[in-house]
Formats: structure tokens, sequence, C-alpha cells
């Protein structure tokens, strides 16, 4: 039975979530948008395959989560035009919804263990405070990002495999662990370590094994089936994705890091000071409980992404959703006596960032995009100074060149058709293009009052995103 309180602080956290699915517009990582949307459009028949990535001409990705957004847009369809912002929204609730969900049933998978606790109304509303209220939280997962998705399903197989367990529960269990596996293949460190922690601490059975290894052999096959048909030839996404990356070493040409790299990239992106006591609350699970399912799920899934030399923060996301769980944990196991001091310094720092990534763009270059999609005039051509790199053909009803240009080609340019638009990056760029009597400001990232403020005035190179049209009409 939740608490009073606990109800409180889900209210609290299901806010925090719709307002990241409202305002957090936008992609945090460019294979949110061009491995997901971008297939996402072309199965709505936006555009054709040939705005997809390599990594779908050569079969790497699974069918199954974009199709999880066309089959939603299907239904979204029988009564609504198809306005690619709004399917973004969309597919942010979606995603939310999968997330808020799990914490939930994250609560319920480790519901015993609070019980067999003296204080455990206390423990349960410390449990939800954390999930309610980390910063992090509503903005992960309002993401459209694999590392979301893969995680909420995870964390329902994990519900199924701690239950009372009958064959129908592991058969469910493997299911929807197969699901998280085939969301993101490097889940399959996180499932197995969790399958053997209950095969070694909780004797889980040799034959609901077996029924566990059938589901999630099931759920691969029905993948199987859909990325056959949706490619278009037979095609084994977990293999293509190994013989790419691995054997043919794909992933090289990203970059390598050191071991320790996440430990800098968590205490960066992280935001110090709390990134140092997500960090610490980390090693003392692992140091000081060894034995923990908290410490199976977590420490090798860390130390197999620390071995590969490709590193990107996000990889590690499906760390971070058991960090409410993880801190309520050392609070029951430790005995620890939270003092209000402790939460107030805790969340001095941490609402502030709670209320921000929940009501910023996770892209800023989204107000960009949503101006030219409501712009009355179709802007095909746009001159730059850098090469802009453009995966967001989903929000866009037209395709649009970028065309490099340098700034003594202004004048000439700027006159060379009845409408001339440059995409200006900064003060400088913007106020060299402004000089010709023709060109005004089409689309500003900020308000223009912003860019008069005398600090802004002495940097020239502050980044400023301007559309300026140029009308020679």
């Amino acid at each position: 039975m939740l608490s009073g309180k606990s109800k409180k602080y889900i209210a609290v956290g299901i806010i925090f979530h719709l307002l990241a699915v409202i305002f957090s517009i936008g992609f945090f990582r460019h294979d949110e948008q061009r491995e997901l949307l971008q297939t996402v459009g072309y199965q709505l028949g936006f555009y054709d395959s040939s705005y997809l990535s390599f990594q779908f001409h050569a079969h790497l990705r699974p069918w199954l989560q974009p199709l999880l957004y066309v089959w939603c847009s299907k239904i979204y369809s029988i009564f609504f035009d198809l306005n690619p912002n709004h399917l973004a929204t969309l597919f942010r609730f979606v995603s939310s919804l999968f997330g808020i969900s799990s914490l939930y049933v994250l609560y319920k998978t480790f519901e015993e263990r609070f019980q067999e606790t003296k204080n455990d109304t206390k423990n349960q509303e410390y449990y939800f405070f954390f999930a309610a209220t980390l910063w992090f939280l509503p903005f992960l997962h309002a993401r459209t990002s694999n590392e979301n998705l893969c995680s909420s399903f995870f964390i329902f197989g994990l519900y199924y495999l701690a239950k009372k367990i009958s064959m129908r529960d592991a058969f469910i269990a493997g299911m929807l662990l197969g699901i998280s596996f085939i969301l993101r293949f490097q889940m399959i460190v996180m499932i197995s370590t969790s399958v053997l922690w209950f095969l070694f601490f909780r004797k889980y059975s040799i034959k609901n094994l077996l029924v566990l290894i059938f589901g999630f052999l099931l759920a691969g096959a029905i993948s199987t089936a859909l990325d056959s048909h949706y490619y278009g030839q037979f095609t084994f996404t977990p293999y293509n994705y190994f013989n790419v990356n691995i054997i043919q070493k794909y992933v090289d040409q990203f970059g390598s890091s050191p071991w320790y790299a996440y430990f800098i990239q968590a205490f960066k992106d992280g935001v110090p000071p709390l990134s140092l006591f997500f960090i610490f609350t980390f090693l003392l699970l692992w140091i000081k409980f060894p034995k923990s399912l908290l410490t199976w799920i977590t420490l090798p899934f860390f130390l197999v992404h620390s071995l590969i030399a490709h590193k990107e923060f996000r990889f590690i996301f499906p760390m971070v959703f058991f960090l409410p769980m993880i801190f309520t944990f050392l609070i029951m196991e430790l005995n620890l006596v939270v003092k209000k001091s402790w939460v107030i310094l805790f969340q001095v720092f941490n609402i502030p960032l709670l209320i921000y990534f929940s009501l910023i763009p996770a892209s800023n270059l989204m107000k960009y995009y949503e101006h030219l999609y409501y712009k009355k005039d179709l802007v095909e051509k746009v001159y730059v100074t850098n090469q802009f790199e453009d995966y967001t053909k989903f929000y866009l009803k037209n395709d649009i060149k970028y065309i490099l240009y340098t700034p003594r080609e202004i004048k000439k340019l700027a006159a060379s058709d009845k409408k001339v638009y440059f995409f200006a990056m900064n003060l400088q760029e913007r106020d060299l293009i402004l000089e010709n009597a023709q060109c005004r400001i089409d689309f500003s990232l900020f308000p223009r009052w912003l860019y008069n403020l005398e600090i802004l005035k002495k940097r020239r190179t502050f980044r400023s995103w301007t559309l300026v049209e140029c009308s020679n009409q």
C-alpha cells in the first residue's frame, strides 16, 4: 500500500515528466534522430530511403522501436493530420509513459525487501522522492532513444524475473528481456548477469530458465521476421551489428577513450557536485554489497563498457535509471538516518536542474526547424560558413540545400535571387549580412533584446543561430 506522501511524489514525478514531453523538443544525441525518427518518416512516406543513414542500408538497426512510433502515428492519423512536430511530441509521450511506468515497476520488483524493514513506509517514501525529483529522469525518459526504451523493458522483465516464479512469469520475463535486447544489443550484459544472480542466489529452476530462454528467443524470432519483412530480405540484425562494428571495426572511426573515461564524463555531464554524489553512490554499492542484485545489474555492465574503446556517456544511461532504488537500498542496508539538512542540501542543487531540463529544448535547433515548417515561403537553399550536417529531414516539408560561402561573397550572394537565405552561426556573421539593406532577420534563436546586452556586444562569436532573409523583390 502506498502512503499518502508517496502518492504525492508520484504526482510530482508525473507533472515533471509531462513538462519534459511538452518542452524538451528535439534530440539529445543525433542517433535519436538519425537512426530512429528518420526511419519512422521513411515508413510514413515522408521521403525515400536515400535520406537514411548507412546503418539503415547495412541493416544494423532492428525495426521494433521505429515500428512502435509508426503504429502510434497510424492511430494518430485517424483523428489528425500527420504534422511531424506533433508526432514527435506523441513519441516523447509514449517513451516517457514507458519510462515513468518502469519507475513504479522497479519499486514493485523490490517491494518485498521494503516490507522486511522496520521503516518500510519511510523507505518507500524515500524511493518515490528520488524517483520523482532526480533532475535527469524526466528529460531522459522523454527521449526517443533506444537507451531509454531498452531500460524500461529491462525493468519490466526484471519484475517478472523476481516474482514468485511460475512458467508463465518466466515466459513473460523472457519476452520482455528479449525486447530489451532487441532495442539495444549491449543490454545482453545486464540481462545475462541478472539471470545469473537469480540462478545463484534465488535457486531459479532449470525448467523456468528454459522457459525464459524460449521467451527470449521467441522475441528475437519475431524481431527477425519484422526486420526481414521491412528490409525486404532475410536479415539478422544482431549479427549485422556485430559484424560491421566489431569485425569490420566501423565503430573505430568514432574515436577511442581510456578505460577511466566514463568517470570523467560522469563527473562533467552529471553536473558537479551532484555528479560526485552519484559516482560515490555506485562505488559504495559495488564495494559494500558485491552480492546485491543491483550490483550484478550495474557493475558488469559498467566494466564491459569501460573496456570498449569507443565511449559515449549515453551508452551507460541504463545504469542511472536504477539510482532511486540504489539510494533507497543503501539507506535501508546501512541503517542511515537521513537528516533534513541533507535533503535540503541535495535539493538546492537538484531542483533547479530538474526544472531547467524539464523546460528547455533538448536541441535548440528545433526552434529553427519549427520555424521552417510553419513558414509560408518554402526555403530551398541556405548559405552557411561551416559544414552543416542536417539530420532532421523528418521535420521538414521540403529539401534544403546548405551551401558554403565566404564573408567576401555576402554582398554578391545577397543580390543573387529574389530571396536569399543565410544561416549565421554567431553575431559577427549576422551583423556582416545585415549590413546589406535588403536583409532582415527572419528567425533568431534568442530574443533580439538579449543580443543587445553589453556583455554579448563584446562577444561577437557568441552562438546566435540566426536565419537572415535578403529580399530583392
